[in-house]
């Protein structure tokens, strides 16, 4: 099983996750999963990218806390032969924070990081020179994915989201991302052998 992810956090930092979406998929079928979880602050950096601040998140996440989920978030963690995220040193370090917390290890099977993956793809380069990290709409653009494909697809298996920063809608933007990268690019179709 590969199990496609992404967060939306309390900042830059590893503070807190207030939001975690991911796509599990088989060769059989595909299960999307959101969760959000209330906090006690948000940076007014990170609130200014998503949207989300304590008053919404303890109303959307109904008061519950990362805490709460752990179990079913650990258990589909170990099912997977394969962790993806578009930054997986940024989403992974929260989720060693969150899982530390709570006297538990996030160590995933084996991971994958999209950006660095598609460096060597996207080719787009920095003004100082070598290639800049692509960001996750750009990857989107170079598999000619629009954001309408996007929105359907995240309705399909999420029923709602808002938008890219909203981890349900960049967790589907990676999902078919990384579906397309399968298909032609030799750096992504490793994954097959975990479907």
């Amino acid at each position: 099983m590969v199990l496609y992810l992404d967060t939306e956090t309390t900042g830059l930092y590893p503070g807190s996750i207030c939001q975690l979406s991911y796509i599990m998929q088989t060769k059989e079928n595909t299960v999307a999963k959101n969760f959000f979880f209330s906090v006690d602050y948000v940076e007014s950096g990170a609130y200014m990218v998503h949207g989300f601040s304590v008053p919404i998140l303890r109303e959307l996440s109904n008061g519950k806390r990362f805490a709460d989920f752990i179990d079913e978030i650990e258990q589909d963690f170990l099912s997977a032969e394969v962790i993806i995220a578009h930054n997986t040193a940024f989403d992974f370090s929260f989720l060693r924070t969150e899982f530390e917390r709570l006297n538990r290890e996030f160590v995933p099977k084996r991971e994958f990081c999209s950006m660095k993956k598609s460096i060597s793809i996207l080719k787009i380069l920095r003004s100082n020179g070598g290639y800049k990290y692509p960001k996750l709409s750009e990857l989107c653009e170079y598999f000619c994915i629009p954001n309408w494909t996007i929105e359907n697809k995240c309705e399909k298996l999420f029923g709602e989201m808002k938008g890219f920063h909203d981890a349900r809608f960049d967790t589907t933007a990676l999902y078919l991302a990384v579906n397309e990268g399968m298909k032609c690019e030799e750096n992504f179709q490793v994954l097959k052998n975990c479907l």
